[in-house]
Parts: structure tokens; C-alpha cells; sequence
């Protein structure tokens, strides 16, 4: 009897330690968005996000129709088409790009929220009517230009090693006589192991 207990205490013991050697600690690293995480993968990296952003805003402000505008021109941003075999947040291109210029160039154009023109609506008829207060009444305004893009790619794989060649470009449409007024581009090919997931 004592050998079945001590059999059974020693399996515990053992048990509870393979069990503690098959857990792996939990740690997180911070790295800043301009830098490489070292995880692999050849896909849309936040280096690409940061570089392709600040190229675009910096490129719209030399756009001549920009440049040369009586008075701000006006910005909407229409979805950007994604064609690549990466599923990502495609609107995080424009949301950066417009983050940038409101940030830098506020005196140089101006964005106007039309995806959220239903509360705008809302909010300019609660004016209207006398339910909230209103320091000004103003139409809206209209767009000038929409900033869309588009992303695409080239993919191929074979025995564990995968190559991704991405393209992402990006448009200034004249919202009076759909002119491409302005288009600039960004391209990476990454080179590596398969089996990186993007989520």
C-alpha cells in the first residue's frame, strides 16, 4: 500500500512539473511603429503603413491644384480598394495620410467628414429646430477632391518560402470633371518563411 502511495505521490510530483516546464511565460516587447518586430511574414508591415503615408501627404501638398487653390480645398476620403491577397484594414492609408495633413498642413487643405454626415445631419437639425444651441449657421461644405487608393499584389510560394511584391497607390479625383489631378505610389517585395499570419 505504501508503494501505491508513494507511486502516486512521485506521478504527482512529476506530472506537476512537466506541467510547469510546458508553460510558456507571457511577454510582450514594445517597438515603435517605424520599426522592423522581427516576427518575418511579407505582407503590409506598419513600416510600410508609416513611410507610404508620409510620402503621400507630403506629395499631395505639391499638387498644383493644391498649391495654386483659391482658398482650402476641400478633402473627402472615399475607400481604398484592396486587390491584395492581404486582409487588412485597407482605410488605415487614408486615415493616415488625413492625420498627417490635418496635423502639418491645416492652412493648406481641409477634410470634411463625410462618412459621418448622417450625425452631422442630425446635429445641424437639432440647431435648426432650437433643441441645442448653434455658435453659427453654415451650409456644408462641398468636396473639392476625394483621396482613394487602391492596393495590389504579387504572390508566390513554394516548399515553405513565399515572395509578396505589394503596390499601393493613391489618387487625388476632381470631384467637378473626375480628372486624376494627383497619383503617387508605394512598393515593397519582402522575401521569406511561409506561415506569418496577418490578422
Amino acid at each position: 500500500m505504501k508503494k501505491i502511495m508513494c507511486a502516486a505521490i512521485m506521478f504527482g510530483v512529476l506530472a506537476s512539473g512537466c506541467a510547469s516546464e510546458m508553460t510558456i511565460p507571457s511577454r510582450t516587447t514594445r517597438v515603435m511603429p517605424d520599426e522592423e518586430d522581427r516576427l518575418g511574414g511579407t505582407g503590409i508591415e506598419s513600416t510600410d503603413v508609416l513611410a507610404a503615408s508620409r510620402k503621400m501627404a507630403e506629395s499631395i501638398l505639391n499638387v498644383p491644384e493644391i498649391v495654386k487653390a483659391q482658398g482650402l480645398p476641400r478633402i473627402a476620403v472615399l475607400a481604398v480598394r484592396n486587390s491584395s491577397r492581404f486582409v487588412i484594414d485597407q482605410d488605415i492609408f487614408t486615415t493616415k495620410i488625413r492625420a498627417e495633413l490635418n496635423k502639418n498642413a491645416r492652412d493648406k487643405v481641409r477634410f470634411l467628414a463625410r462618412e459621418r454626415i448622417d450625425d452631422i445631419l442630425k446635429e445641424r437639425e437639432a440647431k435648426r429646430q432650437g433643441l441645442v444651441t448653434a455658435s453659427k449657421e453654415a451650409d456644408l461644405l462641398g468636396v473639392d477632391f476625394y483621396l482613394t487608393g487602391e492596393i495590389k499584389g504579387i504572390a508566390k510560394a513554394t516548399m515553405g518560402s513565399r515572395s509578396d511584391y505589394i503596390l499601393m497607390v493613391f489618387q487625388l479625383i476632381d470631384t467637378e470633371t473626375s480628372d486624376i489631378v494627383w497619383e503617387d505610389s508605394y512598393e515593397v517585395k519582402r522575401v521569406g518563411i511561409a506561415g506569418v499570419a496577418y490578422q
